[in-house]
């Protein structure tokens, strides 16, 4: 959004400039602008707009409701709202009353953290900061803005967690000692995962690893907690994040903790689920064991969530993206040929101590 010129955000200029001066961009996107971070997604807020001339105008665009009750349209990559509150009234990330106001701060409450609570003005670029997000976000810190505004969605928690490890922000101890205070029981299976999903698909996974543990969210989803030797053993190795089922490859072997329990409690994809279910690296890794595994699957991802191991020997016998071909198979007895061929290999790749 930086010194990039946006066509469809040009557009919308237009489009609302006959009706009102006070279009926000909210939330992600202006936080993102601040680091630097080109964003794909866009929120907007505009006032000054009653319900029934919004809904008017949303028609004219072309723009699709997604949630008539929060007056939210959709419009390509643009979120398009009015200005709102919500209060809690039931359980469920549904149970809130909506109620319109035409106050930027008022607004800007509900929203989870100081960073996210960010307002600019799309036609003379001033940003509306009431919270100190734009401090927050120069400090690097994750901080929430209302005890009890934020304790009324516990997916914060997973969000305070996910950010954390996208952006390598710490979390302010107060909103940890919050976090910790809510029940998650009330998340659903699919809202839990696409928190989970952000922070697997994270750069800084050690960071999500540690907030997993001190938010509380580890005891909570999947009952575990970790010795010292166990945390230090998984931070070390979350350093880096090669491929999205890397964090529960490593938890999973880590913990014994069976695929089933995690799929259950995370409602993981079935990708996700078949990667984890890669056979750990052994002590000793011979040509037998690479070939029998390579019957099942290419070895690309076995390789690359073991540390690369063996990359060399597996490009150069094509089961990068392969999978072994014997090449002798008795059709009568397809099953023991390739078994007795398997069983020719005994020549160790690796032996690990």
């Amino acid at each position: 959004m930086k010194n990039e010129k946006n066509d469809d955000l040009e557009f919308l200029k237009n489009f609302f400039s006959p009706f009102t001066s006070r279009v926000y961009l909210v939330g992600g996107c202006v936080r993102d602008e601040i680091l630097g971070i080109k964003s794909k997604e866009f929120d907007i807020e505009v006032y000054d707009i009653t319900p029934e001339k919004f809904d008017i105008l949303m028609q004219k665009l072309g723009a699709k409701g997604v949630g008539k009750s929060f007056f939210v349209y959709k419009w390509k990559n643009f979120d398009i709202s009015l200005p709102r509150t919500e209060t809690k009234i039931a359980k469920g990330h549904k149970g809130f009353e909506v109620s319109l106001t035409q106050d930027e701060k008022t607004a800007s409450k509900r929203r989870d953290f100081t960073m996210n609570a960010l307002m600019k003005n799309i036609y003379t670029g001033k940003i509306l900061d009431f919270w100190g997000g734009i401090n927050d976000i120069n400090n690097k810190i994750i901080k929430h803005i209302d005890d009890i505004s934020f304790a009324e969605d516990p997916l914060r928690v997973l969000r305070a967690m996910q950010f954390a490890s996208r952006l390598k922000f710490k979390i302010e101890r107060k909103t940890i000692e919050l976090c910790k205070t809510l029940d998650l029981n009330e998340l659903s299976r699919e809202r839990i995962f696409m928190e989970f999903e952000k922070m697997f698909k994270s750069r800084f996974l050690y960071y999500g690893f540690y907030y997993f543990i001190v938010l509380d969210i580890a005891k909570k989803i999947l009952n575990i907690e970790f010795t010292k030797k166990e945390f230090f053993k998984l931070a070390k190795i979350y350093r880096q994040n090669p491929l999205e089922s890397y964090f529960l490859y490593h938890l999973r072997y880590t913990k014994n903790i069976p695929v089933d329990v995690l799929a259950k409690a995370l409602n993981i994809t079935n990708i996700l689920k078949r990667d984890i279910k890669i056979k750990k690296m052994p002590k000793i890794i011979t040509n037998r064991f690479l070939y029998g595994l390579s019957l099942k699957y290419p070895l690309k991802k076995f390789s690359i969530l073991n540390f690369n191991c063996c990359e060399k020997w597996i490009k150069k016998e094509n089961l990068w993206d392969k999978k072994y071909k014997p090449k002798h198979i008795d059709p009568k007895n397809p099953r023991i040929s390739i078994l007795t061929e398997i069983r020719k290999y005994d020549k160790i790749i690796i032996k690990k101590g």
